[in-house]
């Protein structure tokens, strides 16, 4: 059995404003972005697995030529977990919904948006879609007088990664990430130290031999 890519990206679209919790699973208590669309595809007996990363490789990879509505789109933005850390549904005219952060929510974002933090696009067993072009038309007649200079394109994509990166730096759970590295490898670089100084036969710490000792006048 299959199940058309339409009607998948209709009813991921009903969701559209739903909350994000991080590793939640379900509209009622929120979710993450794989955990949006494992629902969505269990809603029609289709079974993929948990994460964003396990969804990219147990999907048939596919070009973006062949995107079709109800396929996923997996891209790699600042403070993401393991390529690819984000996923999201194709829904046709170059847009993809997605359980985007804490602050935006469930939401319908443009592929252009995405740029190039897009790793690729995927279509899990079970699924079937006719390939809908996502760019507008090129050459001679109105689709070539209406298309859009890719030197834009590119400009408005870097521009909105930009954002995201700031987004991201301004939400108080990436300070947190931020410091417990930092903090990880100050503590590395002390190990590190303390090991060479056991083995020189240094301490670890260095103390001057005399101590000065003010002289009341």
């Amino acid at each position: 059995m299959t199940v058309a890519g339409s009607a998948i990206a209709a009813f991921a679209q009903t969701f559209d404003g739903a909350k994000y919790v991080y590793g939640g699973t379900s509209p009622t208590t929120g979710w993450d972005c794989s955990g949006f669309t494992q629902y969505v595809y269990k809603h029609f007996g289709i079974s993929i697995p948990r994460t964003s990363e396990q969804q990219y490789a147990a999907s048939q990879h596919i070009s973006q030529s062949n995107l079709a509505p109800g396929d996923l789109v997996f891209a790699q933005f600042p403070g993401d977990n393991a390529s690819p850390g984000h996923v999201g549904i194709y829904i046709g005219g170059g847009k993809v919904i997605s359980a985007q952060d804490p602050a935006a929510g469930t939401g319908i974002s443009t592929l252009q948006s995405w740029g190039s933090a897009i790793v690729g696009y995927g279509r899990p067993t079970g699924t079937v879609g006719t390939p809908a072009s996502t760019t507008a038309a090129s050459g001679s007649g109105l689709g070539g007088l209406l298309s859009i200079p890719s030197q834009i394109t590119s400009f408005f994509s870097q521009a909105d990664t930009f954002i995201h990166a700031l987004m991201w730096i301004a939400q108080p759970s990436s300070w947190v990430r931020i410091g417990a590295f930092i903090a990880g490898v100050a503590l590395l670089l002390f190990a590190i130290h303390a090991l060479i100084s056991a083995a020189n036969g240094s301490p670890i710490v260095s103390m001057p031999s005399t101590i000065p000792v003010p002289i009341p006048v």
